[in-house]
């Protein structure tokens, strides 16, 4: 075994390559629509406090909107909008895929994750998976 070869990083995903188009239109003049995010993923305003870290009371839509809850909500939409390029921008698929179990995460469904605030995992997850099908759309095919 090569130890130098087993001491090198994993590859990381390219600086950007984690940020997506706004596939779903959740961004207005540069403002996002934070409820419409929230209600694709069926998130409550109770999950959002959880994974926020505030309380209840205090998650909102608006102008006042935490900024704990308000970052939260654009990482979500950010992974959203990558989905969302893998449906063609079908809103309809993207909030059937964070609502259904996934085997390739342990049959849970991403709407869980992000409950369970496993936002990054999730991500690397959708990256993950982007990454694997350019690989195999770009790859050789054998002739037979």
């Amino acid at each position: 075994m090569n130890i130098a070869r087993s001491m090198e990083p994993a590859p990381a995903h390219p600086v950007t390559g984690h940020i997506a188009n706004d596939v779903l239109g959740f961004y207005r003049q540069g403002n996002p629509d934070y409820k419409r995010v929230a209600d694709l993923v069926k998130l409550s305003k109770e999950d959002l406090g959880k994974i926020a870290k505030v309380a209840k009371a205090s998650v909102r839509f608006d102008d006042a909107i935490p900024a704990a809850v308000a970052e939260r909500l654009r990482e979500i939409a950010n992974i959203a909008n990558l989905v969302a390029e893998y449906f063609a921008g079908d809103e309809r698929k993207v909030g059937l895929w964070f609502e259904l179990p996934n085997p390739l995460l342990g049959n849970v469904s991403p709407r869980t994750m992000i409950r369970g605030n496993r936002y990054k995992r999730l991500l690397n997850f959708v990256l993950d998976a982007r990454e694997a099908e350019s690989s195999a759309a770009n790859a050789p095919r054998k002739r037979a």
